[in-house]
């Protein structure tokens, strides 16, 4: 007696291939399934969805903080942080005539450009070194890891980020804003609510960021999951974002 076929037509039909994670399965991902959302993303790299949702909330925040920021204040408050905390000798007259040419001026170009240029730029910037980072240190036996997935990876990553960005428009708001820059309307980082006079005590807390700590951790298993990078090739990645990390995020609580 012959087999019987599988199906009516004689053969077993193909399993239907894996699809790619929606914007809403990779927001859900990161926070509850990461090694999962990052396995799928090997196979199915994506990275449009979100991006546009990550430029689309930095020009809301953007727009937002551009139409409310003083940016007189905010001018006087980055001329007396330069000559206290790097001394650097500027005239009386040098800040009053910065100080008048600021009033009433908003930064709409800047805010538009920032979220519209920059965002992407990092986002390539970051791609391409995750990608290096990758590509030197990929586990024995597993495929190089492509440009499109490393792309993926960071773009996924960084929607654990957003929560601050959009707090921060919300915050901008519904209150005063200022001569306070974006970051400085981040509720989650312990520089919104402890400002001490130590300059070496700001830069400490500047650091103390669940949301952008948590990146790290996910950049961590997307280039396990995602880019099969070896531990070595992993650690490295993430020395060489937290030196600089720290170093910008240092920097900035000087003008706080």
């Amino acid at each position: 007696m012959s087999d019987q076929p599988s199906s009516l037509y004689g053969s077993q039909p193909e399993p239907p291939s894996p699809q790619a994670p929606s914007l809403m399965d990779q927001i859900e991902g990161v926070f509850s399934a990461p090694k999962q959302l990052f396995a799928r993303l090997r196979t199915k790299p994506v990275w449009i969805s979100a991006m546009i949702l990550a430029i689309a909330i930095s020009l809301i925040a953007m727009l937002i903080w551009a139409s409310k920021v003083d940016m007189a204040e905010a001018t006087r408050h980055q001329m007396e942080r330069m000559k206290d905390v790097f001394h650097m000798n500027i005239p009386d007259q040098a800040i009053d005539d910065a100080i008048t040419k600021a009033e009433g001026k908003k930064p709409w170009f800047s805010a538009v450009s920032t979220a519209a240029l920059a965002t992407p730029f990092v986002y390539l910037i970051v791609a391409l070194i995750v990608w290096g980072f990758a590509a030197m240190g990929t586990e024995e036996g597993e495929e190089s890891p492509s440009f499109g997935q490393a792309f993926s990876l960071t773009a996924v990553h960084y929607l654990a980020t957003l929560p601050s960005m959009l707090m921060a428009a919300i915050i901008a708001l519904a209150r005063p804003v200022g001569g306070h820059n974006i970051q400085q309307l981040m509720p989650t980082t312990l520089a919104f609510y402890v400002h001490p006079e130590s300059v070496g005590l700001r830069a400490v807390i500047s650091l103390v960021d669940p949301l952008w700590l948590f990146s790290f951790f996910l950049l961590a298993i997307g280039m396990r999951q995602t880019l099969k990078s070896k531990t070595w090739a992993i650690g490295a990645c993430l020395g060489f974002f937290a030196f600089f990390g720290i170093a910008f995020r240092i920097v900035g609580s000087f003008f706080q």
